[in-house]
C-alpha cells in the first residue's frame, strides 16, 4: 500500500512499479476518487439534517399556534376590558419567547453532552488526535431558526384576533 501526493506523475508511478517487480501486485487507483462518494454523503447528511430542522420549526410553530389557539377566549376576554391589539401581540411574542428561550436551555442542557459523548465514541475513539469543540457557529444557526420558528408562530394568531371582533368572543363565552 503506497500513497502518493496528487503530484505524482507517471514516470514515478512506473518506477514504484519496477522496483516491487513480480513479487507484488501492483495496481494504480490514480483515477479512483472518492470525492463523488463523500459528496453524496455530506448531501445525505444534510439532507437529513436539514428535514429534521424543518419539522423542528414546524413543531415549534404548532405548538405555539396550539397555545395561542387554546386561549383564544382569554385574549377575547381582554380585549374586551380595554387591551388593544398590540398589547395582546405583545403578550403572544412574550409567551412565544419564553417557550423557545427554555426549548433552548433545555435542548443545549441535554443536546451538548449527548454531542459530546456521541464525538467521544464514535469519533475520538478512532481518531486520536481528534478535538470535540463547542459548536458556536452551530448554535447561533439553531437559535435564529428557533426565533424566526417565535415570530412566525406568534403572527397568524396575532392577525385572527385583529380581525376577529370583541363582541364574537364575548358571545362565545
Amino acid at each position: 500500500m503506497i500513497q502518493t501526493t496528487s503530484e505524482v506523475t507517471n514516470e514515478n508511478v512506473n518506477a514504484i512499479q519496477t522496483v516491487a517487480g513480480d513479487n507484488y501486485s501492483f495496481r494504480d487507483k490514480r483515477e479512483q476518487r472518492t470525492s463523488g462518494t463523500y459528496m453524496a454523503f455530506v448531501f445525505f447528511v444534510y439532507g437529513f439534517l436539514a428535514i429534521i430542522t424543518l419539522v423542528t420549526v414546524l413543531n415549534i410553530i404548532n405548538s405555539i399556534s396550539m397555545s395561542v389557539s387554546a386561549g383564544m377566549k382569554q385574549y377575547g376576554a381582554m380585549r374586551a376590558v380595554g387591551m388593544d391589539e398590540g398589547q395582546i401581540t405583545k403578550m403572544m411574542a412574550a409567551e412565544a419567547i419564553t417557550y423557545s428561550f427554555w426549548g433552548c436551555v433545555v435542548g443545549c442542557i441535554v443536546g451538548l453532552p449527548l454531542s459530546k459523548l456521541f464525538y467521544d465514541f464514535l469519533i475520538a475513539e478512532q481518531f486520536p488526535g481528534a478535538v470535540w469543540n463547542l459548536p458556536i457557529s452551530s448554535l447561533i444557526v439553531i437559535f435564529l431558526f428557533v426565533v424566526l420558528a417565535a415570530m412566525a408562530a406568534t403572527y397568524t394568531p396575532a392577525k385572527r384576533i385583529r380581525n376577529i371582533s370583541v363582541t364574537e368572543t364575548i358571545n362565545e363565552l
